[in-house]
């Protein structure tokens, strides 16, 4: 009856909607016989594949005096105990099975296997190296080393070890999909689309294939097709933790920040200590502005997880930052340099935390090296430009925002400033100019047109500046300016209500102005009456 069952839940196994009977039949094999060690690792197995992973440690229990001596049920056990977060133990059963059966393959891809769980990745490639020389035909430990390769960003290895596994196991879906992280990582989407298809013709509930095709279809901004690839994945296996983050990632772009956090929260509570995962929750958490300790919390996890993520490092330091902790910042933002001089972002960050601390040289030197490090980054070019203009530099701010607008010339922003700094040095036709272009390419840019008032008015004088005036106390709601100039040029045509009401309008909007008690005597004088001032 045992041995039935055991067939049963074998078959079963391999399709997700026939997972609940599997278990049911695995669990029936375990207590039909309970000395059957083929129906205990039938159903560890199995509880690994849903991520159960104390539960496979808890289906071998019973028999764990007997692991050492039988290679098959150490092997299974010492993945479960890895995976399980039991490194300690993993590893000295994966010696002790090793002493009495040295050099088989099963046993050392399982110690490899605990090794890379336990984040030393180094030391499983050599184990994995060693599987592979006495198995030459097992694709296996191939594929393993190739995608440590590639989680290095090894991308030559990452090749070399991929492509040895393609043909020692071409009929393998992890091989196949494999083929298509390589080729995802190296982008070429078509082929990595290709192979993924392959996968799944292979085995249609291949999830990493599934969820492969969906970072492709994320990638090039397919979000629904992404959406129907994770569903179905996810579908097939809830407890996946890629799934549940590119699932995170996919809300994430479409800014579900609540979404995204929920489903971040489920990969780290399927495996708590894992990087990406922890990186991923943390950012989100940030970003949503409520629980930055959290934040803080699960970004330092990641970095104690992967030292040496530039990308861990940097919203590490964002979130000390946002903590009021600067200094602490400070140091992550240069780790993140150190690990990766050539992100614009990472200096960029640096900047902004040495521009808050007040090292405003520092801050400049780190803004040039984000520029150089790429040209592109218009945010690199900005600052700088900000920096200077708020020193009263305009000179040398003006090339700054000049390079930040051929590396972003659409962002209006960017070209006001640039306007505002060829207004104060006094080139009013080129600030003018600057507006003008502004008011072309994007006219819902309402603070466009105080500054065109201002520069018009410099270049052709008050009467020809006034409609300008006026549509920029129109367009512009809460900027007091439009109405003060409005008050004075209505005042000198005679119109001495009209002046009242924006002198009033000015004060209204801007009641501790230094110019108060100016406007207050030009109301009096106008013959209206000045506004009561709350306490």
């Amino acid at each position: 009856r045992a041995r039935a069952l055991l067939l049963r839940g074998t078959i079963l196994a391999r399709r997700t909607a026939s997972r609940a009977e599997a278990a049911k039949a695995l669990e029936g094999a375990v207590a039909a016989d309970p000395r059957l060690l083929a129906a205990r690792i039938e159903l560890a197995r199995f509880r690994i594949r849903i991520f159960d992973h104390a539960g496979a440690v808890a289906a071998l229990d019973p028999v764990a005096q007997a692991a050492a001596a039988t290679p098959a049920l150490a092997a299974i056990r010492i993945r479960a105990l890895a995976l399980a977060g039991r490194a300690l133990d993993a590893s000295s059963l994966a010696d002790q099975a090793l002493q009495r059966t040295p050099g088989d393959p099963a046993l050392l891809l399982a110690k490899a296997g605990a090794l890379e769980a336990a984040g030393k990745a180094p030391e499983a490639a050599k184990v994995y190296e060693d599987a592979a020389a006495r198995n030459p035909a097992a694709w296996e430990p191939r594929l393993a080393l190739g995608r440590l390769a590639l989680a290095r960003k090894d991308l030559a290895k990452a090749a070399e070890e991929i492509a040895a596994a393609v043909e020692k196991g071409p009929r393998s879906p992890a091989v196949q999909a494999a083929l298509g992280d390589l080729s995802a990582e190296r982008g070429e989407g078509g082929k990595a689309e290709a192979a993924y298809e392959a996968a799944l013709e292979l085995d249609p509930e291949f999830v990493p294939a599934e969820i492969g095709l969906a970072r492709l279809a994320l990638a090039r901004g397919d979000s629904a097709g992404a959406k129907a690839r994770l569903e179905r994945a996810l579908s097939a296996d809830p407890r996946n933790v890629e799934g549940q983050l590119a699932h995170g990632t996919l809300l994430w772009k479409a800014r579900d920040l609540a979404g995204a956090e929920k489903a971040f929260q489920a990969a780290v509570d399927l495996q708590p200590l894992h990087a990406t995962a922890l990186l991923s929750l943390g950012a989100v958490k940030l970003e949503r502005d409520e629980d930055v300790a959290g934040a803080v919390q699960r970004l330092t996890a990641a970095t104690n997880e992967a030292p040496a993520s530039a990308e861990a490092r940097r919203w590490l330091g964002r979130a000390l930052l946002r903590k009021g902790e600067t200094p602490t910042a400070i140091a992550q933002f240069r780790k993140a340099v150190e690990l990766e001089r050539g992100n614009a972002e990472n200096h960029v960050q640096l900047g902004i935390a040495l521009e808050r601390s007040g090292a405003l040289v520092e801050a400049v030197e780190a803004y040039r090296a984000g520029a150089a490090a790429e040209p592109g980054n218009s945010e690199a070019h900005e600052r700088v430009g900000v920096l200077f203009a708020a020193s009263g530099r305009c000179d040398e701010a003006v090339p700054a925002f000049e390079k930040a607008i051929a590396a972003a010339p659409r962002v209006p922003r960017i070209r006001l400033a640039l306007g505002d700094c060829k207004h104060k040095l006094r080139k009013f036709d080129e600030a003018a100019k600057i507006f003008r272009e502004v008011l072309r390419a994007s006219p819902g840019t309402a603070e466009v047109h105080y500054r065109l008032a201002r520069a018009i008015h410099e270049i052709e004088g008050a009467k020809a500046a006034l409609p300008w005036y006026e549509r920029a106390a129109r367009e512009e709601a809460a900027n007091p300016m439009p109405h003060y100039y409005l008050g004075y040029l209505y005042k000198e045509r005679g119109q001495k209500a009209r002046a009242v009401g924006e002198f009033k309008r000015f004060l209204a909007l801007k009641p501790d102005a230094e110019e108060r008690k100016d406007i207050e005597a030009e109301i009096e004088d106008l013959g209206g009456v000045v506004p009561h001032r709350a306490p």
